[in-house]
């Protein structure tokens, strides 16, 4: 089940939209895990993100957005992480083994002299 956790303001700011989309996200797609975290409880996650404040919204444990998206892109952005989830990225060619050094240049041929 995909996890989908919004993260409060310290300050309260935007509690009542935070709550709106989350109830909203809830109604809509009952196949996801919504959680919404108060202000006491954001402070100890927020600097795991990076943040100092918030709200934000984390979708499996990878923050998407900071602030309160609009509906329509956090729904797409959702859709994203579960496709992430089920076909991941190729994981990249293992690097090449280290290449034997080149030769030295030959050293260029030293002239004779003035003939004369």
């Amino acid at each position: 089940m995909t996890e989908v956790l919004f993260l409060s303001s310290l300050q309260g700011y935007q509690l009542d939209r935070v709550q709106e989309v989350a109830d909203r996200l809830r109604k809509d797609r009952p196949d996801l895990s919504v959680k919404v975290a108060g202000p006491q409880e954001s402070g100890p996650l927020l600097p795991q993100y990076k943040l100092k404040f918030g709200p934000a919204v984390v979708i499996e444990g990878r923050l998407e957005f900071v602030g309160v998206p609009r509906y329509r892109m956090l729904l797409e952005r959702i859709e994203t992480s579960i496709q992430r989830k089920l076909h991941p990225p190729p994981a990249p060619a293992a690097a090449p083994s280290a290449a034997p050094p080149k030769p030295a240049a030959p050293a260029p041929p030293k002239s004779a002299g003035p003939s004369g």
